[in-house]
């Protein structure tokens, strides 16, 4: 017999699940719209690196007073530190540092009710300039490589942390896209990339109700429409062609929108929306975009401002898109800070409170 006690944290546990219904992200029947951020590091390799408590801690409470719901964390930077990859590219699991250090970043979530979508994967672990960028290149060459990482470290990670509601999504690989297209990484086949993919979405369907997403460099590696659009490289028939399972999808899109990608392919604030490309099949949101505004690429190369911050989250959510995640949250670059975007977070947050926290009210 069931407790009361483990049928009310169930009940919780259910409560704050965000769901992928239709073209909605749902909590308890609820739209919730991802008023957020990225976080992407604090220490580059936090997670059984140079982790810190205090950092998480004040930063998930920063998000949360500032208006925001959810940020974006990137679990392994570079494959550096925490995972157990050996020469060949075999992964054999994670140091107790990797476990224990995410154990307290996803408690700090939870506490401050912040959702978490956790990258896994960066283009950043086969570039050149990575120090053993060929332990991952050869991970990705070989299926039966990726099949071990899949079977000794992703799955143990979902099944570790499946029952926290705040880990709402996991991103497979930040901007994928780059492994197969940049001459410094390791020009890839699409078919490895797609297969990597494809196992870990099988691997998060099969053990939770966690999302699964690919956050692509670029929306032209989301759509098939014709003209500007290459491929969507990312979609169920993608996936499928290379691992037979129904369970390889995305749950839903969450594409990256710098200047370049908003002079080539559309404003997704003011001219562009998910059925517009062609994707409008599921929830669609955006995965990066910077932290100061919504910015389009100039003829001489220079990035101008279209839309402001104040006004982008709100313009963003009315335009048919069900998230918006700027980077980043700490100023880790030159794209800005919660400085910048707590504006914006906050003007969403104060329009439409039931989007934001649809569940509870703000602390």
């Amino acid at each position: 017999m069931i407790s009361s006690i483990n049928i009310l944290s169930i009940t919780n546990i259910s409560a704050q699940r965000i769901k992928a219904e239709g073209v909605l992200f749902t909590v308890d029947g609820k739209e919730i719209f991802m008023n957020g951020v990225n976080t992407p590091w604090d220490k580059w390799n936090d997670f059984g690196g140079k982790y810190r408590h205090s950092f998480w801690d004040s930063e998930f409470q920063r998000i949360r007073e500032a208006g925001g719901n959810s940020s974006r964390i990137w679990i392994s930077c570079d494959g550096e530190k925490g995972i157990k990859i050996d020469q060949n590219g075999f992964v054999s699991g994670a140091t107790k540092a990797h476990w224990k250090d995410l154990d307290d970043m996803f408690a700090l979530a939870q506490k401050h009710q912040i959702y978490i979508m956790a990258t896994l994967l960066s283009f950043d672990h086969t570039k050149a300039s990575h120090p053993n960028h060929t332990k991952w290149r050869k991970l990705i060459s070989s299926k039966e490589k990726t099949d071990a990482y899949v079977s000794n470290y992703v799955v143990p990670f979902i099944n570790r942390y499946k029952n926290n509601p705040y880990l709402w999504s996991i991103d497979g690989c930040n901007e994928i896209e780059w492994v197969h297209q940049d001459k410094d990484n390791a020009q890839a086949p699409w078919e490895d990339l797609q297969y990597l993919m494809a196992k870990v979405a099988v691997a998060v369907h099969q053990n939770s109700e966690i999302l699964f997403t690919v956050g692509s460099a670029a929306i032209k590696w989301n759509s098939d429409l014709p003209d500007l659009m290459e491929k969507n490289y990312w979609s169920n028939k993608s996936l499928q062609s290379q691992v037979d399972s129904p369970l390889a999808f995305l749950d839903f899109y969450s594409p990256h929108f710098y200047g370049w990608v908003v002079k080539w392919f559309g404003n997704f604030v003011t001219e562009k929306n998910p059925s517009d490309y062609g994707i409008n099949d599921r929830p669609c949101m955006i995965g990066e975009n910077p932290a100061t505004g919504i910015f389009q690429q100039t003829d001489s190369n220079q990035d101008s401002l279209v839309v402001p911050i104040k006004d982008a989250f709100i313009k963003t959510y009315e335009n048919g898109w069900k998230g918006l995640m700027v980077w980043t949250s700490n100023g880790v670059d030159r794209f800005g800070s919660l400085e910048q975007c707590g504006a914006g977070l906050k003007a969403f947050c104060e329009k439409y409170p039931e989007k934001t926290y649809p569940n509870s009210k703000k602390k």
